[in-house]
């Protein structure tokens, strides 16, 4: 018998290998030598984005601040109830709502609902989406990632109904 989901192991994030940081130091030194403005400009752009990160982050806490207020007293258990369990993997629903608040751009605690849109709601981009939350809820529930073109929710995970749903029809891996 399978364990239930909250027994389900945490996210172990993949370490970049020395080659990565070898190769990554490397490219930079290049850069400095042979196009210095251009280590330059990649600097300012850098500076500019968290610059812009911070101006930004009052208005993105207060938006989560006000989900918040207005989902106060739900949890885990309400989202869990919008699936049939017989259909659905408790897993799957489980990582999902627990990668996903560990994803928000905000550190508050925000309760999760399957009507929630990723982009306007939850304020998540297509880089979080793809390729970071994908990784991690597949890792957790065991599911693999190939072959993911013939999902019927291929190409329609735009809400947390759906990505729940998405990762219910992907094949488990074979060591789990």
């Amino acid at each position: 018998m399978r364990k239930a989901s909250r027994f389900m192991p945490k996210y172990k994030p993949k370490r970049a290998s020395k080659f990565t940081l070898f190769a990554f130091l490397t490219a930079v030194l290049a850069l400095l030598i042979y196009h210095p403005i251009y280590l330059l400009a990649l600097v300012g752009l850098v500076l500019l984005a968290i610059i812009w990160g911070y101006l930004e982050q009052p208005k993105i806490d207060r938006h989560f601040q006000h989900l918040r207020d207005n989902r106060k007293g739900l949890s885990i258990c309400e989202f869990a109830r919008e699936f049939d369990c017989k259909i659905v993997d408790t897993w799957i629903i489980r990582a999902v709502y627990e990668q996903l608040q560990a994803t928000l751009p905000t550190k508050q605690l925000v309760p999760i609902q399957t009507s929630d849109d990723f982009f306007n709601t939850l304020k998540l981009d297509e880089d979080d989406l793809y390729l970071d939350l994908f990784e991690e809820i597949a890792q957790r529930t065991g599911r693999t990632l190939e072959d993911y073109q013939s999902n019927p929710y291929f190409g329609k995970v735009t809400t947390v109904r759906n990505l729940v749903l998405f990762f219910n029809h992907q094949a488990r891996c074979e060591s789990t």
